[in-house]
């Protein structure tokens, strides 16, 4: 019995969504370089060094192979970015079209006008503009004053509800450190807050000078709102208090409360309305603007509610769940150990075969235009089967791995790299 793998590179890049093609090509690069290193010997070589530091001069004969490729294999996927940095980002601001990435207060003017136009920027940065969008980014009206520029992860603003969302984001409890913490309350959010009470004119338009409170007025924007956001326990569920106070750092998100509140008490221009201890947040009003604030720490599922005004899953929401990653590298340690042990592996023998049977060729073409559909999957490795068994040998095969079930995972593989 064989299995049918989720696997995101066998399908149509053009059937895919943009959510999916943030993952997608990221992927398929991964996919490529794996493969390649399960097929060419010299695609690493550890220098004599690395090789007497890890240890593989001196392993033994049974594992030393498979300790090679497990290095080699692990040390390539470990020091590949892939796309990991900024997906967290880019999936969220992909949820509304008002929502955008990397959002510089300097900016504000643009994504204002052009939300669009933003988000595509902050997704595939300046290389994957158009002409015409870099033309309009250059004939923008508005200047920037400032002397003193921040940039938040993600942001929404909603026009229906006259608010602007900004959130800096951790991605688990223990990410970031105590100092990354508070540097967020006491710089980021601290900075803000001072260019708004002293309504500093940091941008002009057609001649006119307008500190931050303008513009928001200006854009119908009411409600202003700035967290710090942390998305997940370490044990991959939504983040929550409970689970920060036991993992994580919440020590530091209530010192870097504490500190802003004593901000706020030697800055009355700010007037504090509300104040919830438990969970982090000052409500807070600018005189003679209208502006309402909202400053505060925010856990798990509170994130998207605070952004997007709705019920999400952040699971749900940014969580894709694909087989390529793990099956790849998996299957690319074993092909690796075995080349480097026999020469060989399940791979090259598969690719060689394709050279020698055209019926071959055009069933695996049949296959990958399928994107491995589990009838025809089970079709092909039964003819592999049927017509060369014997060229798979079992010394090819590590301990406990059954041929059939093995060699499917190898194609599909093969197949995702190649569609």
């Amino acid at each position: 019995m064989i299995t049918k793998r989720n696997l995101l590179c066998i399908k149509r890049e053009g059937d895919l969504d943009l959510g999916h093609l943030l993952l997608y090509k990221p992927y398929k690069n991964i996919l490529v370089n794996f493969v390649n290193l399960a097929t060419e010997k010299q695609a690493i070589d550890f220098d004599p060094v690395s090789r007497a530091f890890d240890g593989l001069e001196s392993i033994s004969e049974d594992i030393k192979h498979y300790y090679e490729a497990l290095l080699g294999i692990t040390s390539y996927y470990q020091h590949s970015q892939g796309g990991k940095g900024k997906y967290i980002e880019k999936k969220i601001s992909l949820v509304m079209e008002t929502c955008s990435m990397n959002i510089k207060l300097s900016e504000l003017p643009i994504w204002f006008e052009y939300p669009k136009l933003h988000k595509k920027k902050g997704i595939f940065t300046q290389a994957g503009l158009t002409p015409e969008d870099k033309s309009i980014l250059r004939n923008v009206e508005w200047d920037w004053l400032g002397k003193e520029d921040e940039t938040t992860d993600v942001g929404n603003f909603l026009p229906e509800d006259c608010s602007l969302i900004l959130v800096e984001l951790k991605n688990r409890v223990d990410s970031g450190g105590t100092s990354g913490r508070r540097e967020v309350w006491t710089k980021k959010f601290k900075t803000i807050l001072e260019i708004l009470a002293n309504k500093t004119l940091i941008y002009s338009y057609k001649n006119k000078k307008y500190s931050l409170s303008d513009l928001l007025a200006h854009f119908n924007i009411e409600k202003f709102e700035i967290y710090i956001g942390i998305l997940f326990n370490v044990e991959g569920t939504p983040a929550t208090k409970e689970g920060d106070k036991q993992r994580g750092f919440f020590s530091s998100n209530l010192e870097g409360y504490g500190d802003l509140k004593n901000f706020l008490r030697s800055n009355p221009i700010l007037e504090l309305e509300k104040e919830d201890h438990d969970n982090l947040i000052f409500d807070l009003k600018l005189p003679n603007s209208g502006l309402k604030l909202r400053v505060g720490a925010l856990y798990g599922n509170d994130i998207p509610k605070a952004i997007f005004r709705k019920e999400y899953s952040v699971s749900d929401l940014l969580l894709l769940r694909y087989d390529d990653i793990w099956l790849s590298q998996l299957v690319a340690i074993d092909e690796r150990a075995q080349l480097l042990k026999n020469g060989k592996n399940f791979m090259t023998i598969f690719m060689d075969l394709l050279k020698r049977d055209r019926d071959l060729r055009l069933k695996y073409n049949n296959l990958i235009e399928s994107e491995c559909e589990e009838r025809k999957l089970n079709d092909f490795i039964t003819y592999l089967i049927d017509n060369y068994s014997s060229s798979f040998t079992g010394e090819l095969l590590s301990a406990g791995k059954n041929k059939k079930e093995y060699l499917a995972d190898v194609v599909q593989v093969l197949c995702a790299c190649e569609s």
